[in-house]
């Protein structure tokens, strides 16, 4: 029923899948995607972005999937279909944003991995993992961030954040936070 439905939205020319998702989207590595080409059940299937950025079809081969929304690697994707298939039709689903995580341990209600939607801050990822325990140190909260092979620590006073005597931090993927 799931493939009738997207079928049908193809043939309509509406991208059913833009409404479920944000449009500006950036694709990343690990990232789990669903490629789905209209009469080609032998290509359609969902494949992982990889570390190097991209993803392998039968016919085509590798297509570069990262730092691509979902309807830009759409047509890229149909290009390179058009040298073995007549007027090719696909659509490219997110079904997991993996390239768009970060991690909170420690002292909050519900530690573990979460998906950032949009640039968030460390309040708002805070009160995504349910606020504090009542042990929670907030003085001295510490993110560790990755950047490019070296590892940086913060630590961050979450009650000058709350007072407005210290900015609030934006959370990337990847991050792990830490609240002791």
């Amino acid at each position: 029923m799931k493939k009738l439905i997207l079928c049908a939205a193809i043939l309509a020319g509406f991208p059913l899948w833009l409404s479920a998702q944000v449009a500006d989207y950036s694709i990343g590595p690990t990232d789990l995607l669903e490629i789905s080409v209209w009469g080609e059940d032998n290509i359609s299937r969902q494949v992982i972005v990889r570390s190097d950025g991209f993803i392998s079809l039968p016919l085509v081969g590798d297509i570069k999937a990262a730092e691509k929304t979902p309807s830009q690697l759409q047509e890229d994707i149909e290009k390179a279909l058009l040298a073995y298939i007549k007027d090719p039709r696909c659509a490219v689903i997110v079904i997991e944003p993996r390239s768009k995580r970060f991690y909170i341990d420690g002292q909050v209600t519900r530690p573990g991995q979460y998906t950032l939607d949009t640039d968030m801050s460390l309040v708002q990822v805070i009160s995504m993992a349910g606020g504090f325990t009542e042990w929670a140190k907030r003085k001295s909260i510490v993110i560790l961030r990755n950047e490019g092979a070296k590892q940086k620590r913060f630590t961050v006073d979450y009650t000058k954040i709350i007072k407005g005597a210290m900015e609030d931090l934006s959370i990337r993927p990847g991050d792990t936070i830490i609240v002791p």
